[in-house]
C-alpha cells in the first residue's frame, strides 16, 4: 500500500514564523466560459511539506536540481516515534538511546513526535502553537548522525528544524545538517531536511519512500510530494 507523507498545500497552510503568503489564482475557468481551467501558484519555496537543500544554509552547497534522480528514492527508511513538548529541543543527550537504534544502512530517518496534532488545531481554530511553539533539533544531533550513520535525509512532523523560540540555535542546527564542512572527516555529505511532514498515519518504518521536489533552477528548497510504501499489517 502507498500513502502520502506530505500535507496538501492550501492557501491557509501554516508557514514558519507566520511569514509569507500562499495564493492560488484561477486565471482561466471553464465555468466562466474558458476552454480549460488554469491556475497560477504563488508560494514560498519553504511552504507546506518541503525539503531544505544544502544551498539553503551553505553558499557552496548543492541545490535540489543538482541531485540525480535516484537520490530521491529512499530504500531503507527508519521511523522513530517519541513525543516531545512545546518548544523542546531534541538533543544528543536526551535522544542518544533512540539514535543508536537507527540501523547503519538507514538512508531516511523519520521522526514522529505527535506534534502534528497542533497543525490540525491551527486549521480548525487558527491557534498558532504549531507555528510559534514547535520543537526543534539541536546541532549535536546533526553532527552525530553525520559521523555515525549514512543518512541522505531526515524528516519530521513539526514545522521546522528550527524551533521558533530558539532561532539562533536552529540556524546552527541547519548548518550542522546541511553545510559540507560539517560531520565526518572522510565525508562531506549533508543530510537534507524534510519539514512539516504528515506522519499521523505512519505506524512503522516504511518499505520505501519517494521524495519528489519541484525541480526548479538553483533550488534552495521546495515543496515535496512524499510517497511511502507500507505494509498493511506491520
Amino acid at each position: 500500500m502507498t500513502i502520502y507523507l506530505n500535507h496538501v498545500i492550501e492557501e491557509t497552510s501554516p508557514l514558519y514564523g507566520d511569514s509569507g503568503c500562499i495564493h492560488f489564482a484561477r486565471v482561466r475557468s471553464i465555468r466562466e466560459g474558458d476552454s480549460s481551467n488554469n491556475t497560477e501558484l504563488s508560494l514560498p519555496a519553504h511552504a507546506g511539506t518541503h525539503i531544505d537543500a544544502p544551498f539553503h544554509f551553505d553558499a557552496n552547497g548543492q541545490c535540489l536540481d543538482q541531485f540525480p534522480a535516484d537520490f530521491w528514492i529512499c530504500r531503507r527508511p527508519f521511523l522513530i516515534e517519541k513525543p516531545v513538548e512545546k518548544d523542546e529541543i531534541i538533543t544528543l543527550e536526551n535522544w542518544l538511546l533512540e539514535l543508536e537504534k537507527i540501523p547503519e544502512e538507514t538512508d531516511l530517518l523519520l521522526i514522529k513526535t505527535g506534534f502534528e496534532r497542533f497543525r490540525h488545531t491551527f486549521s480548525a481554530t487558527r491557534d498558532k502553537t504549531y507555528i510559534f511553539n514547535g520543537p526543534g533539533l539541536g546541532p549535536d544531533v546533526g553532527l552525530w548522525l553525520r559521523r555515525n550513520r549514512s543518512l541522505k535525509m531526515i524528516g519530521f512532523d513539526f514545522i521546522s528544524l528550527t524551533s521558533y523560540q530558539h532561532r539562533e540555535l536552529g540556524r546552527e542546527a541547519h548548518r550542522a545538517f546541511l553545510k559540507t564542512d560539517s560531520g565526518k572527516k572522510d565525508s562531506v555529505e549533508p543530510i537534507l531536511i524534510i519539514e512539516d511532514m504528515k506522519l499521523a498515519d505512519l505506524h512503522s518504518s516504511p518499505r520505501r519512500v519517494s521524495v519528489v521536489p519541484i525541480n526548479y533552477q538553483q533550488a534552495d528548497g521546495s515543496p515535496v510530494t512524499v510517497l511511502a510504501e507500507i505494509d498493511l499489517n506491520p
